[in-house]
C-alpha cells in the first residue's frame, strides 16, 4: 500500500492588540512585504461587533431568509460566504485557498501564536504580559518582556522573523 503523503498544516498567526492600535494597518504592510517574497498569505479577521454584511433585498439576502442554511455567491472577482460562523480560526482558514501563511486579525482567546500591536497611547497595557503565546511584539515602546520588538516602521525584520519561525519557502516574486 502506497505510504499517503502528509500535507503540511498551514501556519496560522494572530495580530492582536486593542482598537486604534495599527492591527489593519500592520497587515496591509506585512502582506506586502511577504507577497515581495513570493509567499501566498491569506488573511481572515474576527469583529465582536455584530455585522449584517448581505444587502436586504439582494437575491441572496432573499434566499437566506427563505431558509438556506447558507448562501455563497460568486462572481468574476470574488466570492461572498453569507452563513453561520464557521466556528474559530482554523476552520475559518480551511475556506480559504492554498497559502503559504494566514494572517488572523483578532482571535485574542484563541490559542495561537501572535503578533501583539501596542501603542501606548492606546493603551499602557501589554498583552504579551499575560500571553505567552505572543511571540514578537510591534509598538512604540519596548515590551515587559524579553521577546523581538519592532518598531512599526520595521516591517521587513518582522517578516524575516516570521519567515525564519515558520519555516516559509522563498520565491521569486510573480503575478500570484
Amino acid at each position: 500500500m502506497a505510504a499517503r503523503r502528509r500535507r503540511r498544516l498551514t501556519p496560522l498567526l494572530a495580530v492582536s492588540g486593542p482598537s486604534g492600535a495599527g492591527k489593519t494597518r500592520l497587515l496591509v504592510r506585512l502582506l506586502a512585504a511577504l507577497r515581495r517574497r513570493g509567499l501566498r498569505v491569506g488573511a481572515i479577521k474576527h469583529s465582536g461587533h455584530p455585522h449584517s454584511f448581505d444587502r436586504p433585498g439582494k437575491d441572496s439576502d432573499r434566499l437566506a431568509r427563505a431558509g438556506a442554511v447558507a448562501v455563497v455567491v460568486q462572481g468574476p472577482a470574488g466570492l461572498a460566504y453569507f452563513g453561520p460562523p464557521v466556528g474559530g480560526a482554523r476552520k475559518l482558514a480551511r475556506l480559504l485557498p492554498p497559502a503559504d501563511l494566514v494572517l488572523a486579525e483578532g482571535f485574542k482567546s484563541e490559542a495561537l501564536p501572535r503578533i501583539e500591536v501596542h501603542r501606548r497611547a492606546v493603551s499602557r497595557r501589554f498583552l504579551c504580559a499575560r500571553d505567552r503565546r505572543v511571540v514578537a511584539v510591534v509598538g512604540d515602546e519596548a515590551p515587559p518582556r524579553p521577546i523581538p520588538w519592532f518598531t512599526p516602521g520595521e516591517v521587513e525584520g518582522l517578516a524575516d522573523l516570521l519567515c525564519a519561525r515558520f519555516r516559509l519557502p522563498r520565491r521569486r516574486p510573480s503575478s500570484m
